[in-house]
């Protein structure tokens, strides 16, 4: 038999700020409980809970300091969307001005140092201050045109059911940083390396006998590999955290992706290490030009043997990818474990 009485509190406390719910959890408890027999049985457990109504609408009634600039039936949604929108859309457009902003530089006729420095800075914080404004306003004005339009009118009406209660959830939610900062890395590096390997930007650049060299970094073959693995790489990983931030708990699916992420991911890595001229013709002719200490990497590089390195590289990545895999399957047994000791002792 389900614990509906538990899976109702929970629903109703999520929505209130952590310092009410304990307060507000003994109280809803307790008159829940003053409306049942002492021997209850599940289908007056159910009429009870059925005629308490929708846990958000009477998380509402608990609530200590209403809220009214959206209506409570869909203020939390609209919550939960403005903590979806900002961080991502505030990254996204403040790695893409910063990004423009620099290729806008190297295409001009000045190439100093501080100035593209201070135009990546420049455009990438008015690039995402500008669009965490228009996340903020352009989400509030959709609200407030569906519910003067009676978009939201059926939801309201609609009949709430007993069902519709999740599962009671009690480890520690994902935080939201921790979503939004692996996207932001992803993206970042994900497209630094696009813009590389298609030349956009200077990769390959050092001083020689003949003045400053800017050779391309990667060799066509490679990057015609290399464009769809990152591209395929930060698919999977928007994808995850955007579940992430949805679900914010290691749900089936957010396990599920994880795992495709990393073990997807890895695989086409390691198939991509396999290529044996990563660098450019260009590149290594250049390198080959100076000497090179026999323990640098770039001495490698320059003679075009690059075997062990690729292999290292390779082992790594899978390395790395399994111990993320190991992550996966110990949060979820953990969840898993947390469900399970809340069941057994409020049973």
């Amino acid at each position: 038999m389900e614990n509906w009485i538990d899976r109702y509190v929970f629903a109703v406390v999520e929505h209130l700020p952590e310092k009410e719910r304990a307060e507000v959890e003994r109280e809803l408890r307790s008159n829940i409980y003053d409306m049942l027999s002492e021997n209850p049985s599940e289908a007056e457990i159910e009429g009870v809970l059925q005629k308490m109504g929708s846990p958000e609408v009477l998380a509402e009634e608990y609530r200590q300091n209403p809220r009214y600039l959206i209506s409570p039936q869909v203020y939390n949604e609209y919550i939960r969307l403005l903590k979806l929108l900002v961080p991502i859309i505030g990254i996204l457009t403040a790695i893409i001005g910063a990004v423009s902003g620099g290729v806008e530089v190297l295409q001009g006729s000045s190439q100093s140092v501080n100035k593209i420095i201070q135009s990546i800075i420049q455009s990438g914080i008015e690039s995402g201050v500008s669009g965490v404004l228009q996340t903020l306003v352009w989400t509030t004005i959709g609200f407030v045109i569906a519910e003067r339009t009676g978009v939201f009118e059926k939801r309201k009406t609609a009949e709430w059911k007993l069902s519709d209660l999740a599962p009671v959830t009690v480890e520690k939610a994902i935080p939201i940083s921790d979503a939004v900062a692996e996207l932001a890395v992803t993206i970042f590096f994900g497209g630094l390396l696009i813009l590389w390997a298609l030349d956009i930007l200077p990769s390959g650049t050092f001083i020689s006998g003949s003045g400053i060299v800017d050779e391309p970094l990667f060799s066509q073959s490679f990057v015609f590999f290399l464009i769809p693995v990152l591209i395929v790489g930060i698919a999977l990983t928007v994808i995850v955290n955007i579940y992430k931030l949805i679900d914010r708990r290691w749900t089936n699916r957010v396990c599920a992706w994880e795992i495709a992420d990393n073990a997807i991911t890895a695989v086409m890595w390691v198939i991509l290490l396999m290529h044996r001229n990563i660098f450019s013709s260009e590149l290594v002719a250049s390198l080959s030009e100076r000497k090179w200490s026999e323990g640098d990497i770039i001495h490698y590089i320059s003679i075009g043997e690059t075997g062990k390195i690729r292999l290292i590289l390779a082992a790594i990545i899978v390395i790395v990818s399994l111990i993320q895999i190991g992550a996966v399957f110990y949060h979820r047994a953990k969840t898993t474990s947390f469900q399970q000791n809340y069941y057994r002792k409020s049973a």
